[in-house]
């Protein structure tokens, strides 16, 4: 029961109470005065009756009594009116039966009336001629208080109704700000740091409303202030000071992160660019204006990588790295061209006609799933051939088996699907602290035609770019939901950011969790950061559809984005998954080190769990035991195997 509601009982039951008492006082001041006044009326009417008689009955006339008793009698006030002689004899006696008036018989057990009697002699001269006897009806009494009952009742209820209606009005202001101060509560507990607007009348709300405000905006600020800090470690650790484009290991993170998981691989050109001359610039012109003209030049490279889908990043020095996803070998030697003349172009302007040595190779990755280290090598390697080629660009067309890789790999995933060779296996996530079971992450397998398994690093990439990322989640989600009834382990089921992006998915998972709302409270469905960070809004009504279902929503490969922390704070998923990448560097720079323990002190102050992804070793497990993991997933604790019904 709300407060509003209680406070509204009490007062009203203690106001009912009230007017009950009004009531019952009322009625019995009433039932009281009306038994005297039938008294009162008895006595009146026999001796008013006994003056009468006494007047006129000198002679003794029975006739002329009667004459004086009927007018008196007949007004029907009265039971009965008896004329006695001196000697006792009965010489006129009228009486009115007994009958009900307009008035309830329990209201006359309640509210009982007795009717009185007196008497009065009739005396002519000094000579008793007689007695009179009266006995009043109370029938009229009953009447008269039936209806005064009646009325008051209707009145009091009358104010009982009004009194409930202004109670409720002041209520209703009085509490507005204590329902607001609730959801401000709740909003807190949920770790939205929301500030009330409101200013109570009342002095004691008001200190609250204030207090509310203080420890919101006191935890919101140390939240902030956490954030910043590790962005701060994360752009000193992942990016150029110079340019603000990711440095090498933040290039290499990007990379992995977007291309080496399961979610599609990188199938366009590494370029490398490299300009020679930059010490003799930097002397020439000096460390202040050679930083500028990098930044320009860096910014023109990586205007280039944008507009084919991609990044750019400084990988050291001169050299620059260009991941060009949307561009084959031939489309890729134009746009490095092209950009080899707006450098050369720029660096003239500012009067560096001797040092305009632009230099940019590149390779393709054609079909398969290289290594980014592959092309790296393969990329510097084009890069010597340029530094010897007139035009001083070099694209090496794809040339190197995809390993792993089958004939017509699009086909055979569509057949796959329709044939519905899928096999789900899993792989345990544990407890930092005592290696307990937190859930389990169902991953998918596909088999070709000869029944080999397809690892998903190789079918993922066709499924993506065929439009079958729906199709093969729900293949998932509909194979993991029947087989998980005769268990009750946690599951976490990986869905694409294509997949959660599209209204028609979105509608099918939440009429499907519909149906299962007690397994459904036991799955967690995870999307990949760099897909939230792609369309955010799409992520966020992910997370409410599934949220309204009664399951989870969490995010895989985390913290490689530099707005991680911001997307953190603004979805507040389940859970977090700290990307392999890295995990694995916590062992080999304490930047990754404090980054870690940022996200997770971070993570903490949002009641967030984070799990450290991909740890392989004990060296690794010990490297992040003291940051404040929650759990860990990775072959420490097991691979990947077959799931129960998989």
């Amino acid at each position: 029961m709300t407060l509003g509601r209680l406070l509204a009982a009490a007062i009203s039951a203690m106001f009912l109470v009230a007017l009950i008492g009004v009531e019952a006082i009322h009625l019995r001041s009433a039932h009281v005065h009306m038994q005297r006044q039938l008294e009162s009326l008895a006595q009146d009417a026999a001796t008013s009756l006994g003056l009468s008689l006494g007047a006129l009955l000198r002679g003794g006339d029975p006739a002329l009594a009667e004459t004086v008793i009927n007018p008196a009698f007949d007004r029907g006030h009265y039971e009965r009116i008896e004329y006695l002689s001196a000697g006792g004899e009965r010489v006129v006696s009228r009486h009115l039966p007994a009958r009900e008036g307009n008035y309830p018989a329990w209201f006359v057990r309640v509210f009982p009336l007795h009717a009185p009697t007196a008497e009065s002699l009739v005396s002519a001269g000094w000579r008793q001629a007689g007695r009179v006897r009266v006995t009043v009806h109370p029938r009229f009494a009953y009447e008269q208080l039936w209806g005064t009952a009646r009325d008051t009742v209707v009145y009091l209820l009358l104010i009982y109704a009004a009194a409930l209606l202004a109670l409720r009005l002041v209520l209703r202001g009085v509490l507005r700000p204590l329902a607001a101060v609730e959801k401000a509560a709740q909003a807190i507990s949920s770790r939205r740091f929301v500030t009330l607007r409101l200013r109570p009348s009342t002095r004691e709300l008001a200190r609250v409303v204030e207090a509310m405000n203080s420890l919101s905006l006191k935890v919101s600020e140390a939240l902030d202030a956490e954030t910043r800090r590790a962005q701060r470690l994360q752009a000193a650790a992942y990016h150029d000071p110079v340019t603000g484009l990711p440095n090498a290991l933040g290039f290499t993170a990007r990379f992995e992160a977007l291309y080496e998981g399961e979610d599609e691989a990188f199938g366009g050109v590494l370029a490398m660019v490299d300009l020679e001359d930059l010490g003799a610039i930097n002397r020439e012109i000096g460390a202040e204006r050679c930083d500028a003209l990098l930044g320009t030049l860096l910014g023109a490279m990586d205007e280039t990588a944008t507009a084919a889908g991609g990044f750019a990043g400084r990988w050291g020095g001169a050299l620059t790295a260009l991941a060009l996803p949307q561009l084959r070998a031939a489309r890729a030697r134009e746009a490095l061209a092209a950009l080899r003349g707006r450098v050369r172009l720029v660096l003239r302007e500012a009067g560096l006609n001797d040092h305009d040595h632009i230099h940019c190779g590149g390779v393709e990755a054609g079909t398969g799933r290289p290594a980014l280290q592959t092309l790296v090598r393969g990329a510097q390697e084009a890069l010597r051939h340029a530094r010897e080629a007139p035009e001083g660009v070099v694209v090496v067309d794809a040339a190197m088996p995809a390993e792993g890789a089958t004939e017509n790999p699009a086909a055979v995933v569509r057949e796959a699907l329709g044939a519905q060779r899928l096999h789900l296996v899993g792989q345990v996530a544990y407890r930092m602290s005592d290696h307990r079971v937190l859930h389990t992450e169902v991953l998918a397998r596909l088999y070709d035609t000869s029944g080999h398994p397809m690892v998903a690093a190789h079918f993922m990439p066709f499924v993506v770019a065929q439009g079958l990322a729906e199709e093969l989640d729900k293949a998932v989600i509909e194979k993991v939901m029947r087989d998980a009834r005769r268990g009750d382990e946690r599951i976490s089921i990986n869905v694409s950011a294509r997949s959660a992006e599209l209204p028609a998915f979105l509608a099918w998972l939440a009429q499907r969790l519909a149906r299962e709302r007690a397994l459904a409270a036991r799955l967690a469905f995870e999307i990949p950061e760099h897909g939230a960070v792609r369309n955010e809004a799409a992520a966020t009504q992910f997370a409410h559809t599934v949220a309204r279902a009664g399951a989870a929503f969490a995010i895989d490969n985390f913290g490689l984005h530099r707005d991680c922390l911001g997307l953190m704070r603004r979805l507040h998923p389940a859970y977090v998954k700290l990307a392999g990448v890295q995990v694995r560097r916590i062992i080999a720079g304490s930047g990754a080190r404090f980054f870690a323990e940022s996200v997770v002190r971070a993570a903490r102050q949002l009641d967030i769990p984070v799990f450290a992804h991909h740890v392989e070793d004990e060296a690794t497990f010990q490297a992040i035991g003291s940051l404040g993991f929650t759990g860990y997933q990775g072959n420490l604790g097991g691979g990947p195997v077959p799931w129960p019904g998989g």
